[in-house]
């Protein structure tokens, strides 16, 4: 018994000095490694090498506040970079916390799907890594230092946070791009931000064909764009409607609700763009919060004149913006998708949708209500 105690004892205490040993590995590699939070990418400026990559990290330190160290190197990839970075300094470059992957606009017209891919091959990055193009150079924008706001990295992902919740853009992340890339009835969608003196902003909606950026959707026309792009629920949005009575007409809806219906419809048949209409419903519900113009909404005449004039802007603008997509053989509404569920796979496949795209025919309606008008007083 005697033996058994002390054999018990023994392997208890080889336990505990192992546990204490892997603890106190684990806090030096800790202490060594460099969490990168924020990537940008560009085209070196001045090659015309297009094989080489500009790649900017940014990585937070904890003492002083909103410090960070900031590294820049020139690499075939971004996975070659990494390994560049880590004979820099003393740190071991991890991407375990990485946050947001910034394409400059040059790059992003050339196709990103190539440094998207190494990204989500990675078993240490996350799905929900945010995909934002910027428009210039996304490695002199982290680059920069704003002030007044916390370390650079960090701000570019409170802003796209903050704007997704206002539906100002839709989610953009690594799952949502790869998930559309490979999908044939849908095109990827990425925020656009750009650099000012003072401060960072939101330029607008970048829309992809495939993984190269063809076109932009104005900061303005962004919710138009949410209208037709998903269903959503969100506090308050503005409308800034064409002059009428003199005077530009600017809603502001609070408890905003807006859901979109797309039906298909095309003969047994189909030989062209043509034969496909494409019609869109939009159902939107909101309470006024603020009013500028010269009805008057206490009246319940004049609120269903402003519904009216809401519904004829929302019709026209989006149709607007749609034909502009068209244009550019765009699908990031998923009209494809819809196409394809309605007739038999194979009949799909023999379709080349990226060419038919020019030729559908859209109806939009949009059916607008006022809820509310609160305490609103003219």
């Amino acid at each position: 018994m005697n033996e058994m105690r002390v054999c018990c004892l023994l392997l208890l205490a080889l336990t505990s000095a192992a546990l204490l040993l892997t603890g106190c590995r684990d806090e030096k590699i800790i202490e060594r490694m460099g969490f990168t939070r924020t990537v940008a990418l560009d085209f070196p400026e001045g090659e015309e090498d297009k094989t080489k990559l500009k790649v900017t990290i940014s990585i937070p330190k904890s003492e002083p506040v909103n410090a960070r160290i900031v590294l820049t190197t020139i690499a075939q990839s971004n996975k070659e970079a990494r390994i560049m970075f880590s004979r820099q300094n003393n740190r071991q470059i991890v991407s375990g916390q990485l946050r947001t992957v910034m394409f400059g606009t040059k790059l992003a017209k050339d196709g990103i799907w190539k440094h998207i891919d190494t990204l989500v091959r990675d078993p240490s990055i996350g799905s929900k890594v945010n995909v934002v193009v910027v428009n210039g150079n996304a490695n002199a924008l982290l680059q920069r230092t704003y002030k007044q706001f916390p370390s650079t990295g960090e701000y570019i992902e409170d802003l796209v946070r903050t704007e997704r919740a206002s539906t100002e853009i839709p989610i953009s992340n690594l799952h949502t791009f790869s998930r559309d890339y490979f999908d044939d009835g849908i095109d990827p969608v990425t925020p656009l931000i750009k650099e000012s003196k003072e401060a960072l902003s939101l330029d607008g909606i970048a829309l992809f064909r495939d993984d190269t950026y063809v076109m932009r959707v104005e900061p303005q026309k962004s919710l138009l764009f949410n209208f037709l792009h998903k269903n959503f629920v969100t506090g308050e949005v503005v409308m800034a409607m064409p002059v009428q009575d003199g005077e530009q007409q600017r809603v502001m809806l609070s408890f905003v609700a807006s859901n979109r219906k797309i039906k298909i419809r095309h003969p047994k048949t189909i030989r062209g763009g043509k034969d496909i209409t494409v019609n869109i419903h939009l159902k939107i519900r909101g309470e006024v919060l603020e009013y500028h113009g010269k009805l008057n909404l206490q009246k319940s005449s004049d609120q269903r004149e402003l519904e009216k004039r809401m519904k004829a802007y929302v019709e026209k603008e989006t149709k607007l913006l749609v034909e502009k997509m068209q244009k550019q053989r765009l699908d990031p509404l998923g009209i494809g998708q819809h196409a394809r569920n309605s007739m038999r796979y194979a009949q799909w496949k023999k379709l080349d949708w990226r060419e038919m795209i020019p030729d559908l025919k859209f109806n939009i309606t949009a059916d607008v209500k006022i809820k509310d008008i609160g305490k609103l007083q003219t």
